[in-house]
């Protein structure tokens, strides 16, 4: 008998994985090297992220791949940052600055300019991280 229910329950679990869209699996998942997760870039999102991108002139103090401006080249920045942390910085600068060291760090780095709340939505913040991985595309990995 509980060799049938554990049968039933992974047959569910492996329907669901089977039939939850590719990119919102790769969406969710946590960037990170020591899990060795990849972003895969969703290209209608990247390319609302590209009109968010203009819009808020996001550009008016970052790049992606032509260096420092007030705030920090983009380039890669899943390479440097989780998934999680960018979609919380994104939707939420002004807490961060409150309680996340990395946050705190750039502060101090970029001496004491502060990333705007733009209140993004999380479909927005998405866009934008889809744009900004697909821009690093274009960018060649700075070698370490």
């Amino acid at each position: 008998m509980r060799d049938a229910v554990k049968v039933t329950a992974m047959a569910g679990i492996m329907a669901i994985a089977l039939f939850v869209p590719k990119t919102i699996q790769a969406q969710t998942a946590e960037k990170g090297a020591e899990a060795g997760a990849q972003f895969v870039v969703d290209e209608a999102m990247a390319k609302k992220g590209k009109s968010l991108f203009m819009a808020r002139a996001c550009s008016g103090c970052h790049t992606i791949g032509k260096g420092r401006l007030a705030g920090p080249d983009l380039a890669h920045v899943l390479d440097r940052r989780s998934m999680e942390w960018m979609k919380s910085w994104l939707k939420d600068p002004t807490a961060m600055f409150e309680t996340d060291s990395t946050a705190k760090a750039l502060l101090k780095e970029y001496n004491n300019t502060k990333m705007p709340n733009m209140k993004l939505t999380d479909d927005e913040a998405l866009a934008l991280i889809n744009h900004m991985a697909k821009e690093s595309q274009k960018v060649k990995k700075p070698s370490k």
